[in-house]
């Protein structure tokens, strides 16, 4: 009896598989066809000039920009008040957590367990190889 890749049972195809290789061999086929039956150009996928000749970008306009108009935050900005408040807040937070430390009896636990799995499985696999 054979066993083990490359034996004559894995090589056999089933027909599921060939019906399921060609519905993608025709589908991919077909897929190619409808992208060269397209109408679309190259010319479509490239930035034209505008009507003065330009590309989007930097423009001379004759003049120099001015930057003396106050610009617009995206939000409204935080007042000292409200700085000092959130300020507190965060500073009695930090106090809190710094006056309880976190428990790691349970973390140490899990550690010797893992050492100890991982030494008896080293030694296991050292047996399997020796051979004993």
């Amino acid at each position: 009896m054979k066993s083990g890749a490359g034996s004559g049972a894995d090589r056999r195809v089933g027909p599921a598989v060939i019906n399921l290789l060609a519905a993608i061999a025709a589908l991919s086929s077909f897929m190619l066809l409808a992208g060269c039956a397209s109408n679309f150009a190259i010319e479509d996928a490239v930035p034209h000039p505008a009507a003065d000749g330009t590309y989007g970008g930097p423009r001379d306009t004759g003049q120099y920009p001015n930057l003396n108009i106050r610009q617009k935050g995206a939000t409204t900005q935080l007042t000292d008040t409200q700085v000092a408040a959130k300020t507190k807040e965060l500073d009695s937070a930090k106090a809190r957590l710094d006056a309880k430390p976190a428990d790691t009896a349970a973390a140490n636990a899990d550690i010797a367990r893992m050492r100890q799995a991982g030494k008896a499985h080293n030694e296991q696999v050292l047996k399997e190889i020796e051979g004993q």
